[in-house]
């Protein structure tokens, strides 16, 4: 039985990594910005107004054998347009964060929830935790900056931290990107859907619950020592590819066209090495159509 503070309680991870755990009958402890409108059992809740609280008064007696930080914006477009905001919540909250484990607890494991878009436009496939670094998005360099502090708490303090680059990850409580938008366009009265780029970029989908499997064996076996797992299924797919599979489980036939430009911060292909997980007992079993259908099961659902 491990205590657990998740920081991002009430994002789309942050819900199902609450619930994973709490069900595991783990003590959990949530703390975010956003009202929450879904409350699980055994379960406290602790809202922030701004990014600049102390974590120490909020727990109190609470201290975490494990922090997971999958907090922050993922905003691409926005970390563009506002990179200061980006770095704010993205690498200060980390600092804070880190700084106020050392105070509670060293022995605490410190999860950082970094991303993909670290790696930008990668040189070769598929792509290793070792390879370039080389973000196309201020969202990816400040993620990579969180990184480092994590490397900095475990070289510096010898504080247990390790970071995962989750790529494309899908499911049930997913409000926002490509499948979300799609299902809306596919379900709505538009004739064509229009979507970005080509088609043929390609990205490497996780269904939830196995991002949820692999962070459950990082806690279990994994190392900390600033260490990088990439969260992903290992499978390269192409846009236009997923997007007829989504078509296929709607039954809905409307003709996609792309409109072949790019948005800034986009990258092009995505394909992991998931070596490292896999070293921990971890396998992908989820292919895209089995995924899909749960998730436009809950997109029915919530209509």
């Amino acid at each position: 039985n491990m205590k657990i503070l998740v920081v991002g309680s009430e994002g789309f991870v942050g819900k199902h990594i609450v619930y994973f755990f709490t069900s595991n009958n783990h003590q959990v402890v949530g703390i975010d910005s956003i009202v929450s409108s879904e409350y699980v059992v055994n379960y406290k809740y602790i809202r922030v107004l701004s990014l600049n609280y102390n974590i120490e008064d909020l727990i109190g007696s609470f201290i975490p054998d494990v922090l997971i930080f999958a907090g922050g914006s993922a905003n691409v477009q926005l970390s563009v347009a506002q990179p200061n905001l980006d770095f704010e919540a993205n690498v200060t909250s980390v600092s804070k964060l880190l700084e106020s484990v050392k105070k509670i607890n060293t022995t605490c494991k410190f999860i950082h929830f970094s991303s993909a878009a670290v790696y930008g436009n990668p040189q070769k496939f598929p792509i290793h935790e070792d390879d370039t670094i080389n973000p196309v998005s201020p969202y990816g360099w400040h993620k990579y900056q969180a990184e480092l502090l994590c490397k900095e708490y475990y070289n510096c303090y010898q504080l247990p931290t390790c970071s995962l680059r989750p790529f494309s990850v899908y499911g049930p409580g997913q409000n926002k990107l490509l499948f979300w938008d799609l299902f809306k366009k596919m379900t709505s009265n538009d004739a064509v859907i229009e979507l970005f780029g080509t088609g043929n970029e390609t990205r490497d989908f996780i269904f939830i619950s196995e991002l949820l499997n692999a962070l459950d064996l990082i806690i279990k076996k994994g190392e900390f020592k600033g260490t990088i797992y990439n969260i992903a299924s290992g499978n390269e797919t192409s846009i236009l590819q997923a997007a007829h599979i989504l078509k296929k489980t709607l039954g809905i036939d409307k003709e996609i066209k792309f409109i072949g430009t790019e948005r800034i911060g986009d990258p092009l292909n995505w394909k992991a090495n998931i070596t490292r997980i896999s070293e921990l007992g971890f396998s992908s079993d989820i292919d895209l159509e089995i995924g899909l259908k749960a998730y436009v099961q809950w997109l029915k659902d919530k209509k």
